[in-house]
């Protein structure tokens, strides 16, 4: 497991640099994501919230200007540098931290607010991690998650991976794709959700962790798919859910 996670790690931060923001998609989609935020967790200055995986800090800094105090945490120590300067620029004061979201270091009840996006699919025990999130949540708090079915059939496109690859050598895209194929290729059968999660999945993982008024988001809010980039074979677009639950 520990070689999973560190291969897992290896990968964000290299990628960290790359990785894009909301607003590089467009304003519109940075807009829609806060407002999605302030919608379902209105934020107080008296109370904390988490935000899991947080990687460059976007949902971070959403959390910051609703007012809430925020901690961001991430298994990739280029990440958390990322947000820790993307916080900077937006004069917010986050406590960004190195975790692991399946083991958390805070104590039990700590936060009014957890939130993750994109990061079920890429852990090799999502329903440890939630129980976890459960855990540190205090009573009545509200969890917030975000993630889809990306369609990661990484053995089923060798073949196009290798032809774009050549085709594009110097162009980074296909170097990401490649890099993501060499990172997640030997024990991409140890993580459940590989290919992807829907919402009935974490539906269910909410539900065995004890969480209450299980919710899907409406996310037709969004104008256009925020992830349409990601389009995977026969050009279908990746599909992607907001759950949202109390505890």
């Amino acid at each position: 497991m520990e070689k999973i996670k560190t291969s897992i790690q290896k990968y964000w931060n290299w990628r960290s640099r790359s990785y894009c923001f909301d607003k590089d998609k467009s304003i519109k989609t940075a807009e829609n994501w806060e407002s999605v935020l302030k919608d379902l967790i209105p934020g107080d200055s008296g109370k904390h919230a988490i935000d899991i995986g947080t990687g460059r800090g976007q949902f971070a800094v959403y959390l910051a200007r609703l007012g809430f105090s925020v901690t961001g945490i991430d298994l990739s120590e280029n990440m958390i540098s990322q947000a820790r300067e993307h916080a900077k620029n937006n004069n917010f004061a986050i406590d960004f931290r190195i975790e692991d979201a399946e083991e958390l270091q805070f104590n039990d009840n700590t936060f009014d607010v957890v939130v993750s996006r994109n990061l079920l699919w890429t852990l090799p025990d999502p329903y440890k991690a939630v129980k976890e999130w459960r855990r540190i949540l205090k009573p009545g708090g509200t969890i917030v998650i975000s993630d889809g079915f990306w369609m990661n059939y990484t053995w089923k496109r060798l073949h196009h991976l290798i032809f774009n690859l050549v085709k594009n050598i110097f162009k980074n895209d296909s170097m990401i794709s490649a890099r993501f194929f060499l990172s997640y290729a030997p024990f991409q059968t140890y993580l459940p959700f590989y290919e992807g999660i829907y919402f009935e999945d974490a539906d269910a993982f909410l539900q065995a962790a004890h969480f209450k008024d299980i919710k899907s988001y409406d996310t037709s809010c969004f104008e256009t798919n925020p992830y349409l980039k990601k389009k995977r074979m026969n050009n279908i677009e990746p599909l992607f859910f907001i759950a949202h639950a109390k505890r």
